[in-house]
């Protein structure tokens, strides 16, 4: 399990909680050599099966199915041969372990997690794609997966948990504790297929366990040439808090963050002289944000459809950081314009522990159109609607002046017109639009709004 925080329910529940081609062979020459012999594979060869444990497995089987026919693996092929490679330059060469069959895929989840199923299946959403920084965070994130399934925790932590806790008080805990407004799909298909894992990702590992995960993730990483200061850096980039959705529940078990970082520092210490030089690093991220820039855009659309709209914006921002062409810019400004009356960023009231379980009881109870509604009431809400409708359109017209203008930049412009009661000059993006996108997916729905828009102009 690799959470951003111990805290974090929504996170612990998948157990952490990216990825296109490989990088060039340039790149991969570039990287430094390993200082340190290889540190023995982390096994757990004392572990034997039992009828507990192949109940769990058949459980894990069943979901590697259910994410398949739900839709949620991410249906590109080069992302999941990414995560592959990463993977498999992590595991000790010609490695077999009893009831494991590794697999490496990114799942359509705008939630920031990573898990790892007790038969090898090893998941990286799409949310946890765009917070990271480099590949070799990337493999720090693997590793610690890899471990837990080397280790056999799943299987240890449920021998040792599953006699206090009924199935249903799982569901019970997971209904009670986690809004349904944070729950995302992916979640919602472990709860309801695989309650006895759902008992290690909500609970979590023990501290000896995740501290296991760790140290041996950090050899895993040193093994495959990997920089291994990035699992302390990821930490912090994991802690990023954006939906304010980080409750403290049943986790203060779990290592927490801080504590994490410093024994991994401390870890780390006596091997200073592998530190991986800066611009390496530097050059690390520039491919690895060239090879999975289409997989963070369809990140940004599962953001937006989910309301994470905060992290839309951070997202966005980050690519267009990267690369400001003309679809980067358009989704910085979609973000913007969908985030609306909302403070970019929450403040720090907004992120104690009571006001976030309060406005979380809140999602519970009103849609995203009734809380626009209640901020546009007030002046702070209309102040920020305004700002924010003025850099989305400035947004639009840089993505329009950009090089290869995206066609969805003019129906981007058509719905911020439409919103602001521009209507002639909504029905002309529109227009220009399905012009330059004859074939467009929503093409009648399109066609649909401009003729109520030229109704209206009669």
């Amino acid at each position: 399990m690799f959470p951003r925080k111990p805290t974090n329910l929504i996170v612990a529940a998948l157990c952490f909680c990216i990825v296109f081609t490989s990088l060039s062979p340039v790149a991969l020459a570039q990287k430094k050599t390993a200082p340190v012999e290889a540190t023995p594979p982390p096994l757990n060869e004392r572990f034997k099966f039992g009828e507990v444990d192949l109940e769990v497995l058949e459980q894990a089987d069943l979901l590697d199915v259910r994410f398949e026919r739900d839709g949620l693996v991410l249906a590109d092929e080069s992302a999941n041969a990414y995560l592959r490679r990463v993977g498999q330059a992590l595991l000790p060469r010609d490695l077999v372990l009893e009831r494991v069959s590794w697999k490496f895929r990114a799942l359509r989840d705008p939630q920031p997690n990573a898990f790892a199923l007790p038969n090898g299946s090893i998941y990286v959403t799409t949310g946890l794609i765009t917070l990271i920084d480099n590949e070799s965070q990337l493999a720090a994130i693997i590793a610690h997966e890899l471990t837990h399934v080397m280790r056999r925790h799943t299987y240890m932590h449920n021998r040792s948990t599953r006699k206090k806790f009924l199935t249903m008080n799982v569901m019970q805990a997971v209904g009670a504790a986690s809004p349904l407004s944070l729950v995302g799909a992916v979640i919602t298909v472990v709860t309801t297929v695989a309650p006895f894992i759902m008992m290690a990702t909500i609970y979590g590992y023990s501290r000896d366990l995740e501290r296991e995960a760790d140290h041996k993730g950090i050899d895993m990483m040193i093994s495959a040439e990997y920089s291994p200061e990035e699992m302390v850096n990821v930490l912090k980039v994991l802690d990023k808090d954006i939906e304010g959705e980080n409750i403290r529940l049943f986790y203060n078990d779990h290592p927490a963050l801080d504590e994490r970082i410093k024994y991994l520092s401390s870890y780390l210490g006596a091997r200073a002289d592998k530190v991986t030089h800066q611009m390496e690093l530097n050059r690390e991220r520039a491919a690895y944000f060239r090879n999975m820039e289409s997989v963070m855009r369809h990140n940004l659309q599962l953001a937006i459809n989910a309301g994470r709209v905060r992290s839309a914006v951070y997202l966005a921002q980050r690519l267009v950081d990267f690369h400001d062409d003309s679809e980067n810019l358009f989704w910085l400004a979609e973000s913007y314009r969908m985030l609306g009356p909302r403070a970019p960023q929450l403040t720090e009231k907004e992120l104690t522990n009571s006001a976030k379980k309060d406005a979380a009881k809140k999602r519970e109870k009103r849609t995203a159109e009734e809380e626009e509604r209640e901020l546009l009431a007030t002046p702070a809400g209309k102040d920020n609607w305004q700002r924010h409708q003025q850099l989305a359109e400035e947004l639009y017209q840089r993505a329009l002046k950009a090089e290869n203008p995206a066609p969805v930049v003019h129906r981007g412009l058509g719905m911020l017109y439409e919103k602001l009661g521009r209507g002639s000059d909504a029905a002309a993006e529109y227009e220009k639009y399905l012009e330059l996108s004859p074939s467009a997916v929503d093409r009648g729905r399109i066609q649909r709004r401009i003729e109520v828009l030229k109704e209206k102009l009669k």
